[in-house]
């Protein structure tokens, strides 16, 4: 069809005005009940899935080709379906809000009739708005927890569970302990507002002063651009909180500024994937984790962007080691005076409201305000400020802009988080969450380091293709009962797990990030995505770093001396790590002189003293050898 039948086309408007209206509604919703406070959770949690689940129908047509093609049937046979998904999700949520409590007090386990029908088409819509929004693959984590809750009981060993009835599964499914459970909760509680304040930071230029500012700091530099590539996406994804559209948005501007650079598309395309993984562990926002682990453990969660502060920095670091020494390997040099933007007086007052946003939101979160008020406030200081900057100043279009891409940025999210819960309410029912955590605990029991390495390929291998936060969700209520009852604190757990459900977005064969990478580099999705993993090599050590070696974390260690000698150490083996990943220290390192370094690095991080000594030892007898061997010339005085 057309785009110009498409824009006459009176239902392609009316959906697409629907659509947007919900959006506005969810921003508003939103901030109205920060301020006002919020309504019952039946009704909150209700809301939330209603509006994203309708807008999600609205946008994403059931068939896109049969809704842009010209054969009239198919495409109004699509539209009915929607029409269909929209009337199914629209009576079950009322059903559920208007007959709650008594469902709640005299029908729990004995459903009637007209409670079945409601939690059938409630799950049954919430399970098509995930294929639309997240495609074939979460469907299919879906989809298989629901066939292991109907025919769980013909299997097997660990996998066997007691039968199910189709009004067990479906009532599980459809209520506090499925859809409307934790997830969807932390979504319409917490993290909503964050979204918004992500959406509000792009439409006044704040994301493009990250880019700026970054390129501005590294540019010089040899590997600058790169570096530059790490800071921005860094900074973008911790308000962001979805790594592709991070590799989206910075990635646009620093992939082929790389590739110009000198270094390859592959690594190019690597350096932004991997780099947008540190954007969801980095404080303050950390993507939605910090929230999730919140609301999960209890934790306040100033006292989890403080824990989070160090691993989010040595991961960082490691990054702009390797780019580093990958430019002098190849010889790459630094840009020229004239192609690095000079700053600009300009900007000074753009980045005084930047630093007056996040130390209010920063302020408000350790004075021990609720994180939601904490966001709200940050965005009316944000606005306000926005007033005085005439490059920033909101007219009624933007604002209106505003309030649609944050109800927008809202709609998958609170989709995924609500069909998580079925995936949540499946392990708990089925008892198969408490097995294979016995089962972790049973291994652990006589070799930590097994238990911790099967609960990290568990995250990684259930990760895959997944948005972090489902990918979190997913696993931490199998691995993380587990480790906590092996000794491992559990915030230190639930951290470990998520590190990883972060790191399975680069992890092939289905690495999202690196797929969402590799358009912009135009270079093959799977050799990204394993120069991602050579890359990043060091943020899939570092969980196990910290548990056996609390001391690297922030308030966790006994005094700020060992403190600071433990975070010394892990400084010193990200640096030398990334030389023998790399294959560069002071000149071209020979396969056997990287095994060398790279057996060293790693003694530096052993909790023993003797052997971290004798790491050092090497590294520096290995030092001392290079700097007698014949250099690389210097590439420029501006190194």
């Amino acid at each position: 069809m057309s785009d110009s039948v498409m824009r006459n086309d009176i239902f392609s408007n009316l959906r697409k005005f629907s659509g947007t209206s919900l959006c506005v509604f969810l921003t508003c919703f939103t901030i109205y009940t920060i301020v006002a406070g919020q309504f019952a959770a039946q009704v909150q949690r209700g809301i939330f899935l209603l509006c994203s689940g309708v807008a999600v129908y609205c946008f994403n047509p059931f068939n896109p080709r049969w809704e842009k093609g010209d054969n009239l049937f198919l495409k109004w046979l699509g539209r009915g379906i929607d029409i269909l998904f929209v009337g199914m999700l629209i009576y079950a949520v009322i059903y559920i809000v208007q007959n709650y409590f008594d469902i709640a007090s005299m029908r729990a386990g004995w459903p009637n009739k007209a409670d079945l029908v409601c939690y059938s088409l409630g799950t049954f819509a919430v399970i098509e708005g995930v294929r639309r929004t997240h495609g074939w693959m979460m469907l299919a984590v879906v989809l298989t927890i629901l066939a292991y809750l109907f025919g769980g009981h013909h299997l097997p060993g660990i996998l066997n569970h007691q039968i199910l009835s189709y009004p067990e599964i479906i009532e599980m499914s459809f209520s506090m302990n499925g859809i409307f459970g934790i997830a969807l909760a932390t979504v319409a509680n917490v993290i909503a507002i964050f979204i918004i304040l992500g959406s509000v930071l792009l439409l006044t230029g704040l994301g493009d002063l990250f880019i700026d500012l970054s390129f501005i700091c590294t540019g010089r530099f040899v590997g600058g651009p790169a570096q530059s590539a790490i800071i921005a996406s860094t900074l973008f994804g911790s308000i962001n909180g979805s790594g592709p559209a991070n590799v989206m948005s910075t990635g646009s501007f620093t992939i082929p500024l790389m590739v110009r650079s000198g270094y390859s598309q592959t690594y190019a395309g690597a350096v932004s994937a991997t780099a947008s993984c540190v954007g969801q562990i980095m404080p303050p926002v950390m993507g939605v984790g910090a929230f999730l682990m919140a609301e999960i453990t209890g934790v306040p969660y100033s006292r989890i962007i403080v824990v989070a502060l160090v691993p989010a920095l040595l991961y960082s670091l490691s990054l702009m080691f390797n780019v580093r020494f990958r430019a002098l390997r190849k010889g790459i040099l630094p840009l020229e005076k004239d192609q690095i933007q000079k700053f600009d007086i300009k900007w000074l007052p753009r980045i005084f409201i930047l630093l007056a946003t996040v130390s209010v939101l920063l302020w408000r979160i350790f004075t021990g305000s609720a994180p939601n008020m904490a966001g709200l406030q940050a965005i009316a200081v944000l606005l306000i400020g926005s007033l005085f900057v005439k490059e920033m100043r909101p007219d009624l279009r933007k604002i209106f802009a505003m309030l649609v891409d944050g109800g927008k940025g809202l709609l998958s999210l609170t989709i995924v988080c609500a069909a998580i819960g079925i995936v949540i309410g499946g392990l708990g029912i089925t008892g198969l969450g408490v097995r294979f955590s016995q089962a972790i605990i049973s291994i652990g029991s006589s070799n930590l380091l097994l238990a911790l390495i099967m609960a990290a390929a568990c995250c990684i291998v259930v990760g895959m293709g997944l948005p972090t936060a489902a990918s979190y969700l997913m696993v931490v209520f199998i691995a993380a009962p587990a480790l906590t009852k092996l000794g491992i604190s559990v915030l230190n757990t639930h951290m470990f797990v998520f590190y990883y459900a972060v790191l399975s977005a680069i992890t092939p064969p289905v690495a999202l990030n690196a797929y969402a990478a590799s358009g912009i580099a135009k270079s093959n999705p799977l050799s990204i995505g394993l120069e991602s993993v050579r890359l990043g090599l060091v943020g899939f050590v570092l969980p196990f770093l910290w548990i056996y070696n609390p001391d690297i974390i922030l308030g966790e260690a006994d005094s700020i001396l060992k403190a600071t000698v433990n975070i010394t150490f892990c400084v010193l083996f990200a640096f030398f790590m990334a030389a023998a990943n790399s294959g560069f220290l002071k000149r071209k390192l020979n396969i056997i002189e990287r095994i060398i370094i790279a057996i060293g690095s790693i003694l530096l991080v052993f909790p023993n003293m003797v052997l971290r000594l004798s790491g050092l030892a090497t590294i520096i007898v290995m030092t001392f050898i290079f700097r007698k061997s014949v250099a690389v010339p210097k590439i420029s005085s501006r190194i």
